[in-house]
């Protein structure tokens, strides 16, 4: 394996670490304000910018790398 090859597949490796622990820890938030907030518009608000975080991460990552 060349250089390169090793850069990227190390690379995306690292990327998908990440992904992975992004939505493991949105996914324990997510379950956490579900365990103690009442169901309500604001909770609901919550959730979603929750999960726009996690997509505008990702892109993040996808667009500019990971530290």
């Amino acid at each position: 394996m060349d250089i390169e090859q090793e850069a990227r597949v190390y690379g995306l490796a690292k990327k998908t670490q990440f992904s992975e622990a992004l939505r493991e820890h949105a996914s324990l938030m997510e379950l956490y304000l579900r365990d103690n907030l009442h169901r309500s518009d604001e909770l609901d608000n919550a959730l979603r910018s929750l999960q726009a975080a996690v997509l505008w991460a990702e892109e993040a990552a996808d667009m500019h790398g990971i530290k």
